[in-house]
This record gives structure tokens, C-alpha cells and sequence, in this order.
């Protein structure tokens, strides 16, 4: 079996046992980390606001005030048809 030196950072090829380096992880810029963050933040707000806006609009005032606003067209209509 072929061995290399074996360093500190190294891995055991299985079946081979030939060693190989392990590269170093490369440092991410500090740029992505923020703009996922910005991301995720954005998407919470959204979130957030989307539910404000369904949970007020299937309200029990806003549901009254929707109906009575087409009973009011209702009768605006019939008092136009009378009282031609």
C-alpha cells in the first residue's frame, strides 16, 4: 500500500488507506453572512405583516362593517328603484 506523510489534517481513503489532505475551509465574507440575515429579517416582516392583515380583515368588526356596507348599497338601490 502507497502512504503519503500523514499530517495532523489528514483522512484515511477507505479500502486504499492512502491518506489525503483535508483542505481548510475558506472564510466566508463577512457580506453574505448580513445579506442572509437582511433576507431573513425581510421574509419575518412580511411574514408578520401578512397575518396582521388577515387576521384584521377576518376581524368580527371588519366582517360587520363589510356587511353592512353591502346591505347600504342594497338599499340604495331599491330606494332608486322606488322612488323613479
Amino acid at each position: 500500500m502507497k502512504q503519503s506523510n500523514q499530517k495532523l489534517s489528514s483522512k484515511v481513503v477507505p479500502f486504499t488507506g492512502e491518506f489525503y489532505p483535508v483542505p481548510d475551509p475558506e472564510p466566508t465574507p463577512a457580506g453574505n453572512n448580513i445579506a442572509a440575515y437582511l433576507v431573513i429579517v425581510a421574509a419575518a416582516l412580511v411574514a408578520g405583516l401578512s397575518m396582521g392583515a388577515m387576521s384584521t380583515y377576518q376581524s368580527a368588526d371588519q366582517v360587520q362593517l363589510r356587511e353592512m356596507k353591502a346591505q347600504s348599497q342594497q338599499l340604495e338601490k331599491v330606494k332608486n328603484q322606488v322612488c323613479r
